[in-house]
């Protein structure tokens, strides 16, 4: 007769699968969004290194103005923008441009 001996199975704590983050998007620069965020990076600057004359709270509404075109292109997928945003989105680029 053989006898079979009886294997002792260790437990092992189960791998934990861990769910990666999305990457980022990348945006080309002549596109909308990439203006937009381009635009945005400058703003970010101007108030961060906060020069004199600037406002600090009318920096904050454009950028506040500038993010919420950035959500209405990525969410609604807007093509183009309006001629009113577009003209604002000028204005701002004079403004805030190499200061």
């Amino acid at each position: 007769m053989i006898y079979l001996k009886e294997k002792k199975m260790k437990k092992v704590a189960a791998k934990r699968i861990t769910k990666k983050k999305p990457a980022k998007r990348a945006y080309r620069k002549d596109s909308i969004i990439g203006k937009l965020l381009q635009l945005k990076y400058s703003i970010n600057d101007m108030y961060r290194d906060g020069g004199p004359g600037v406002d600090l709270d009318e920096t904050r509404a454009d950028k506040g103005y500038v993010m919420n075109l950035i959500d209405g292109v990525r969410k609604f997928g807007w093509k183009k923008l309006s001629r009113e945003d577009g003209l604002m989105c000028n204005s701002l680029w004079r403004k805030y441009e190499g200061k």
